[in-house]
């Protein structure tokens, strides 16, 4: 059985990690070196297309966690800076997939190494096995068979 009051500081600290705010601090350190047309609304985007692939707007929305009309505006934004193109979805001809051209995937492997800079930068000073501690622990949670 796990421990009531590590459940809950767990609970808390994903809370805290969560908040738009939070997420900021990191995507910020990133966004600095970012091409016109990324920015933090658009970059949940532009990564989640790199980790997903193709997908149609409804299907990254829910993927990413915001809304269809937001992965929309944003994909808009996206295409108008050459980042990432629409075609039409091979398995429903109603549907357009969305997917990163070759440019937005070298964009989004320079934020990606930005990112682990800045994080290899935060943990740094941490103690020996931490930062190894954190990762096999968000693996663990988000591997774990769902009830």
């Amino acid at each position: 059985m796990a421990n009531t009051g590590l459940a809950r500081d767990l609970e808390q600290a994903l809370g805290q990690l969560l908040l738009r705010r939070n997420r900021s601090v990191l995507y910020d350190a990133v966004l600095d070196s970012a091409p016109t047309g990324v920015d933090r609304q658009t970059y949940p985007v532009l990564s989640g297309l790199a980790r997903l692939g193709p997908q149609s707007a409804a299907r990254l929305a829910d993927e990413v966690g915001i809304d269809r009309s937001g992965a929309s505006r944003y994909a808009d934004r996206l295409e108008s800076a050459g980042l990432l193109e629409r075609s039409p979805d091979p398995c429903d001809g109603r549907a357009t997939l969305l997917a990163l051209t070759p440019k937005g995937r070298a964009t989004v492997t320079g934020l990606r190494d930005a990112l682990t800079r800045h994080l290899a930068g935060r943990i740094a000073d941490w103690p020996d096995g931490q930062a190894q501690a954190l990762i096999d622990g968000i693996r663990l949670l988000i591997d774990m068979p769902q009830d």
